[in-house]
């Protein structure tokens, strides 16, 4: 199969989760003219959605903190503890915008905790009395979890968590009782989101892989049986005109290249025979999260361009937010992106804040990856490397990166041209960081 992108070779180290800093993006993307709406009318105003991804959410109140938590973090550096206000905060700012719904594309809990996915359920129908409707799908850590940990002792104990249909019947007022149609082998489904707009909502997790997993999997995969369904529904769509949007928690289209060899968890089995599948069928804009990372990324397959939009995470700094448009008369998407700027415990410093715990928690981990196998670096090549590796992780994760000081671009091309494996794959890591691939990140205007 021949694709064509818009990314450039690239490799890149191991990491932990992590995400830029504030971005506002402005994209428009227009439709194939077949999913363009007929126009007239008051059904064919513009249909407007906001899009969060990994709120991650942690009931602190309801399952506590320790010393135990706080280790966990070090490890793994989300907002978890701040995660509530976080959500509070982001949501308070999409009311004010006042969209027709809402998508959540998976990781809605730190770890699948009952209590935690009742919590955001309960915020969500709180939404739904403002007129804002909400669809969730599943990430890798909400169902059947073995990491879920109530922390309200130490060592801490065995969080209650969801299986399948438990997670659509804590969420059936939040997309799954509400359906044109439910996939019967996940729990994928299609729903309207306006007239002549259907949600798909793709259930790329796999929970159901082991019935008592010692550790929950990470990668993602698309069941034939999902794939035949959503080939069949689409075909619908396709033959009444109707625009077809669809979410996903992992990643349909590498965000870098190396992406796929170095995390090929974050990214779903098969994706470029998916994607051609999907281009096929004519699902063209697909909305993901799971790298935490707000990014763009397009390929084409046969012809067709098809759009993975990756919404970052609101527990990592600059924790956003997306708004979208459709104007089905004119056969556009329109995106912009906003951050949250305050929290109730953060309320004059919370921009600072979080993007301190991000940098902080970078050089932390970055520090530790590059000590340990299979880097092993010494400790004075680590102490050289990490005010290299951590700005450019940080541009990344805001977008549209852009490298300005020649010294450091220097060393990295030096680093890149070594004839040492270790420091030319670093060197050419950071290089591909700041060299940002089309279509633009924050300001862009996209016809397929």
């Amino acid at each position: 199969m021949t694709t064509s992108n818009d990314n450039r070779s690239r490799p890149a180290p191991s990491r932990r989760r992590f995400l830029q800093t504030s971005a506002g993006l402005a994209s428009v993307i227009t439709l194939p003219s077949w999913l363009a709406g007929c126009g007239g009318g008051d059904d064919d105003r513009p249909l407007r959605l906001a899009v969060l991804s990994d709120v991650h959410l942690y009931d602190s109140t309801a399952l506590g903190t320790s010393s135990e938590l706080d280790a966990y973090l070090l490890q793994d550096r989300k907002m978890i503890r701040e995660s509530v206000e976080i959500l509070d905060a982001a949501l308070a700012a999409i009311v004010a915008d006042k969209p027709d719904a809402l998508l959540i594309s998976g990781d809605l809990t730190k770890d699948g905790e009952r209590v935690n996915h009742e919590l955001l359920a309960s915020r969500l129908q709180a939404l739904r009395a403002r007129g804002i409707r909400a669809y969730v799908i599943p990430g890798n850590h909400d169902v059947a979890n073995p990491d879920a940990k109530d922390f309200r002792s130490v060592p801490a104990t065995a969080a209650e968590t969801v299986d399948a249909a438990a997670f659509a019947t804590i969420y059936a007022r939040c997309g799954y009782g509400d359906t044109i149609s439910r996939d019967p082998a996940s729990l994928s489904y299609v729903a309207e989101l306006g007239t002549g707009v259907w949600l798909f909502a793709i259930d790329s997790c796999r929970y159901a892989e082991s019935a008592h997993p010692s550790a929950p999997i990470t990668a993602g995969r698309v069941r034939a049986q999902t794939l035949a369904w959503l080939q069949h529904w689409l075909g619908v769509a396709r033959q009444r005109g109707i625009a077809a949007i669809g979410t996903m928690h992992h990643g349909l289209i590498e965000h870098f290249p190396g992406q796929s060899s170095f995390f090929p968890e974050y990214l779903v089995e098969d994706r470029e025979a998916l994607a051609a599948a999907f281009a096929a069928a004519g699902l063209t804009v697909v909305f993901t999260g799971h790298y935490h990372a707000q990014d763009i990324v397009r390929a084409s397959y046969g012809g067709v361009m098809v759009h993975d939009i990756e919404t970052g995470s609101t527990v990592t700094a600059p924790s956003p937010y997306r708004l979208v448009t459709i104007d089905r008369g004119a056969g556009t998407l329109a995106i912009t992106s906003s951050t949250v700027k305050a929290t109730a415990g953060h309320p004059s410093d919370f921009v600072a804040w979080s993007q301190d715990y991000l940098e902080t928690g970078l050089e932390t981990l970055v520090a530790g990856l590059l000590g340990s196998a299979p880097y092993s670096l010494p400790a004075q090549t680590v102490a050289m490397l990490v005010p290299l590796i951590v700005p450019a992780m940080v541009a990344h994760y805001a977008g549209d990166e852009q490298l300005d000081d020649a010294n450091v671009l220097a060393t990295l091309q030096a680093m890149a041209q070594s004839a040492d494996p270790m420091t030319a794959m670093l060197g050419g890591f950071v290089l591909g960081l700041w060299n940002d691939p089309q279509p633009g990140d924050n300001t862009l205007s996209i016809t397929l």
